[in-house]
C-alpha cells in the first residue's frame, strides 16, 4: 500500500525536473536580442512535438501493462548530461553569435531531448498507476502538473540571464535520479504480470500468474470472466487459509471443485476433481500440476481422506458414499447460505460432527483484484468432534435441531 499511495512523488519529481530542463533551455535561446518572437514559437513547437512523440513512442507497449522506464529515465538523465555540457559552451562562446547552426543544436539538447524522454517516462508512470488502480491515473497526472508548475515558477523567477544555466541542469539531473529511483523501488513492490493461460474454445476463462521483487511472492488466479475461479495463495481469512490450519496429520485431501483447492506445501497426497473439462484443463496447465492429481469421482479411493468442497459442488456430495469410502471429514466453503438445510439435517441424523464458521475478506485492490467477500465454512465430521474454532474465522454454531413433535406457536 505504501508503495501505491507513493506514486504521485516520481511523477512531481519528473514534472519539476522537466520543467526546470525547459524553463532553462527557453531562457539560454530566448535571451537572444535576434528574434525573441520566432525563437519562441519554435521553443513551444519543438517541446509539443517531442512530448507528443515521447507519449506515442512510449504508449505502444501500455497495451501488455509494461510500468518498466528504466531506458526512458536513462535517456532523460543523458539529454539534462547533454543540456548542462551545452550551456557551459554556449556561455563560453558567447551564444556563438546567434548562429542557426547552434541553436539547432540548443533546440535538440536543451528542450527536444528532455522533452521526449520526459513524457515516455510519464506515460511509463501512466501505465504502471493504470496496473495498480485500474481506470485511475490520477496521481502520475496532478504529481508530474504539480511537479512542473513549481519548477517552472521558480525558473521564471531566479534565472535571469543564463548565468546558472548550468546550475538548473544539475538540479534537474538531481530530481530526474530521483524520480528513477523512487520508481524502480515502487516496481519492486507492486505485482507485475508474468504469464497469462487461455482457453482459445472459451476466451472467457483465463490464467493470470502476478510476481512481486519485494518481498518475493506470487499470485496465481483463474479467472472465468469476472468471477474468480481459483485463487494462490488464498487471501488472509479466506476459508481455505482456515482448512489448511487443521490439516496437522498429513491425511491426504480430495479437493471438490478447483475453487476449493489450495497448496497444502508439506508434501501430502492430494486429488482434486472438477467437473468442467475447460476449467480444469485450463487449471492443470496454469497451476503447473503433476500428473496424476485429477480425481475421476468425488469420493477418495481409501480410507483416512479429508474432503474439501466448493459450495458449487455440495449438490454432488453424498456423505453415505464418503462413509463408506472411509473419509474422515468433510469441509465446504463459500456464500452464506449456499449449504442446504437438508444436508446439514442429514448428517446430523448421520450421527456426524457439524460446526460452522464465518469470516469476512477485505477486498484487494490489486493486481489481480480480489473482490470482499464474506464466506461460510461447514465442518461435517463422521468421528463427530468438528474443531471448535478455525484460523482466522469465527466460530458461528449452526441452527438448533428441529424437534419435530414441536409445533411453532
Amino acid at each position: 500500500m505504501p508503495a501505491r499511495q507513493a506514486l504521485w512523488i516520481p511523477a512531481f519529481l519528473l514534472g519539476a525536473a522537466t520543467a526546470t530542463a525547459l524553463a532553462t533551455g527557453a531562457g539560454i535561446l530566448l535571451y537572444d536580442d535576434q528574434g525573441l518572437l520566432r525563437a519562441g514559437l519554435v521553443l513551444a513547437g519543438v517541446n509539443v512535438g517531442a512530448i507528443g512523440v515521447g507519449l506515442v513512442g512510449a504508449g505502444m507497449r501500455e497495451a501488455e501493462s509494461d510500468p518498466h522506464a528504466g531506458g526512458w529515465w536513462l535517456g532523460l538523465l543523458l539529454a539534462l548530461v547533454g543540456g548542462a555540457g551545452f550551456a557551459v559552451v554556449w556561455e563560453a562562446m558567447d551564444a556563438f553569435a546567434a548562429a542557426p547552426a547552434a541553436q539547432g543544436v540548443g533546440l535538440a539538447l536543451t528542450s527536444a531531448l528532455p522533452a521526449y524522454f520526459a513524457a515516455g517516462a510519464w506515460a511509463r508512470l501512466r501505465a504502471l498507476e493504470a496496473l495498480m488502480r485500474p481506470g485511475a491515473r490520477r496521481q502520475a497526472t496532478f504529481g508530474a502538473a504539480a511537479g512542473g508548475v513549481l519548477a517552472g515558477a521558480m525558473a521564471a523567477t531566479f534565472l535571469g540571464r543564463p548565468v546558472w544555466a548550468v546550475t538548473a541542469f544539475l538540479l534537474a539531473m538531481v530530481l530526474a535520479s530521483a524520480g528513477a529511483r523512487l520508481h524502480v523501488w515502487i516496481l519492486d513492490r507492486v505485482p507485475r504480470h508474468f504469464r497469462s493461460v487461455t482457453d482459445p474454445d472459451r476466451p472467457e476463462l483465463r490464467f493470470e500468474e502476478w510476481r512481486t521483487g519485494v518481498p518475493e511472492s506470487r499470485t496465481r488466479v483463474l479467472l472465468d470472466g469476472a468471477v474468480t475461479r481459483a485463487l494462490d495463495p488464498p487471501p488472509q481469512g479466506d476459508w481455505r487459509e482456515g482448512v489448511a490450519t487443521t490439516l496437522h496429520d498429513g491425511r491426504p485431501v480430495l479437493f471438490l471443485g478447483v475453487g476449493s483447492w489450495f497448496d497444502p506445501a508439506d508434501g501430502r497426497t492430494w486429488r482434486l476433481y472438477e467437473a468442467d473439462e475447460g476449467v480444469r484443463k485450463l487449471a492443470f496447465d496454469g497451476f503447473g500440476w503433476e500428473d496424476g492429481v485429477v480425481a475421476d469421482a468425488l469420493v477418495p479411493d481409501d480410507e483416512g481422506w479429508v474432503v474439501v468442497a466448493e459450495a458449487a459442488t455440495v449438490l454432488s456430495i453424498r456423505l453415505e458414499a464418503l462413509r463408506e469410502a472411509g473419509a474422515q471429514r468433510v469441509w465446504i466453503g463459500g456464500a452464506p447460505g449456499a449449504v442446504p438445510e437438508a444436508l446439514v439435517a442429514g448428517a446430523r441424523e448421520a450421527g456426524l460432527g457439524v460446526g460452522r464458521y464465518r469470516s469476512a475478506v477485505a477486498g484487494v485492490p490489486g493486481p489481480p483484484c480480489v473482490a470482499p467477500q464474506a464466506a461460510e465454512l461447514w465442518c461435517l465430521d463422521f468421528g463427530g468432534e468438528p474443531p471448535e474454532s478455525v484460523v482466522g474465522m469465527v466460530a458461528s454454531p449452526p441452527p438448533p435441531r428441529e424437534d419435530p413433535g414441536h409445533e411453532a406457536p
